[in-house]
């Protein structure tokens, strides 16, 4: 792996979208390629896979990894975006003991879930995001997708429990607010979750902040703030071996350079999945880097192995 392939674990703060923060490191680096894996939204923060240089044709192999999230649910208030950025479409007086419904709900949302995708997110309609017609104050049927929700817990230490006391007062300003914690599949919403648990409340609700905890093998822990991203970039880059799962062959110098030509090349040791599976995805290393992707084929009792990805710049 050279200085200018691999992946990122970035911390992306509240702010800047996810293209937009994705630009900021490209310059960084000089013009190098970025890729996001997945997309968090201008007022959120938190974990951002980054791909950079040729890795950015890897980002596909990353598959549709766990995310988790810890975020806030503001009852009594909903909003045409989902969040506080957006116009207040309809508020009610929150009732005492909301709470002690909150982890019922909770439990009831965990599973395959259907949810109706945001008016203002970047999902296209006919070639063009939602958010444009939203602005454009035009009616859309927004699609419908089914995720799932691994977990989703109460964390925040004020919560009142299933058993509390009637009349427990929370602090000034707490009243209306719930921090939780989320696992869930890729392409969950939780601006729509938000709105999920209000309705089963019988409330209106929005979402406060929200941080990305993990994506995928990515963790909060590990990622790097933008003031060390902003002195070297290159210095935390991630070699794609130390992440990606997916079966391995190591190559000789020969085959090697047949590989990199583009060629295919004949396999005399053992393979790791059967040449009939019908996986594009082995990766191919000299040993110790990657060099590239291929797929097996069996050709008259020879297993080859032909490139899908060769990464020149690695």
């Amino acid at each position: 792996m050279t200085s200018s392939f691999g992946f990122l674990n970035a911390f992306k703060p509240p702010g800047p979208s996810s293209a937009a923060y994705g630009g900021w490191v490209r310059r960084s680096l000089g013009g190098l390629r970025v890729g996001h894996w997945g997309t968090l939204d201008p007022t959120a923060a938190g974990v951002l896979p980054l791909a950079i240089g040729a890795a950015t044709r890897l980002l596909p192999l990353l598959g549709e990894g766990r995310k988790q999230y810890v975020f806030e649910l503001v009852v009594g208030e909903r909003t045409d975006t989902g969040d506080a950025s957006g116009r207040v479409i309809a508020r009610a007086a929150v009732p005492d003991g909301w709470r002690r419904e909150l982890p019922a709900v909770c439990r009831s949302l965990t599973g395959v879930v259907e949810q109706v995708t945001p008016l203002y997110s970047a999902v296209k309609i006919g070639g063009r995001p939602l958010y444009e017609r939203a602005r454009a104050g035009r009616e859309v049927d927004r699609p419908r997708r089914r995720v799932v929700i691994d977990e989703l817990r109460i964390i925040d230490g004020d919560d009142v429990p299933d058993n509390a006391a009637p009349g427990r007062e929370l602090p000034a300003g707490r009243a209306h607010t719930a921090r939780l914690a989320l696992t869930c599949s890729a392409g969950t919403y939780v601006r729509s979750l938000c709105e999920d648990v209000g309705r089963r409340l019988g409330l209106p609700a929005r979402m406060g902040m929200l941080v990305r905890t993990a994506a995928g093998p990515f963790r909060l822990q590990e990622s790097i703030l933008p003031a060390e991203l902003a002195c070297d970039p290159r210095a935390y880059l991630i070699d794609p071996l130390c992440v990606l799962s997916q079966p391995r062959v190591a190559l000789d110098a020969v085959l090697q350079r047949r590989f990199a030509a583009g060629n295919e090349v004949r396999l005399e040791s053992a393979v790791p999945v059967s040449p009939d599976a019908g996986r594009d995805d082995i990766l191919v290393t000299d040993g110790r880097r990657l060099l590239g992707t291929g797929c097996l084929i069996r050709r008259a009792g020879v297993i080859l192995l032909a490139p899908t990805r060769v990464l020149a710049d690695s």
